[in-house]
């Protein structure tokens, strides 16, 4: 498993994410927050470098980003199909 820093700026979320689009004060977001809150940030984002988009981890880095992140541990992968 490759493990990199990467700027939030080059995550982009992709498009097909299934996932409902969690926004500050949504009983879901406010639950992962404080999850990441009180357990740190356990979990990396998934990230494919060919496509520039996140593979898993989508609610994660909202919450990231609202914290004020500027760079971030994440999983690699390197393939055009994720």
């Amino acid at each position: 498993m490759q493990i990199e820093k990467i700027p939030l700026e080059k995550l982009n979320p992709a498009k097909y994410n299934p996932r409902k689009d969690l926004k500050p004060g949504d009983p879901e977001y406010e639950k992962l927050k404080k999850s990441m809150e009180t357990f740190g940030y356990v979990e990396p984002i998934v990230w494919n470098k060919q496509t520039g988009n996140i593979v898993s981890g989508h609610q994660r880095l909202k919450i990231l980003r609202h914290q004020g992140e500027a760079e971030i541990e994440c999983v690699v992968v390197d393939t055009e199909t994720c």
